[in-house]
């Protein structure tokens, strides 16, 4: 199965980068961080939007049928594991602030180019409709 595979990583990459690429171009003129935004060179596994309110946009685009991610849904300092650490609450409010308005978007290589078109106008609107009420 992984022989396979390997004949399509190329083209899969190539795929991933072209979504990439959309995104960044359709998510350019709205209050969203795109986090791969800065890299000729990605992996492009992931495309991670920052926005204070990512839960509300999570929603919005679970409601429109649009599958996201939350990743990393809390900073190492809140895991239970961490309970008896030490830290500054300063020291790691980076971490938790992304942890808090971090959202991964679909960029997997068989999303059709409708799809995509789909994904980002809905993306848009969210953020449309929330500048004008």
């Amino acid at each position: 199965h992984l022989l396979v595979r390997t004949n399509y990583i190329d083209k899969w990459q190539w795929r991933r980068k072209e979504i990439r690429y959309h995104y960044l171009d359709e998510f350019k003129n709205l209050n969203l961080r795109c986090l791969s935004r800065d890299f000729a060179v990605h992996a492009d596994q992931k495309f991670v939007v920052y926005t204070d309110r990512r839960d509300e946009l999570l929603n919005y685009l679970q409601d429109n049928g649009i599958e996201c991610k939350i990743h990393y849904s809390q900073p190492l300092n809140e895991l239970p594991v961490a309970k008896n650490v030490k830290v500054k609450p300063d020291m790691l409010s980076t971490s938790t602030m992304l942890c808090r308005g971090i959202l991964s978007l679909p960029i997997y290589p068989e999303l059709t180019d409708g799809e995509v078109e789909h994904i980002a106008q809905t993306v848009k609107d969210f953020f449309s409709l929330s500048s004008s009420q």
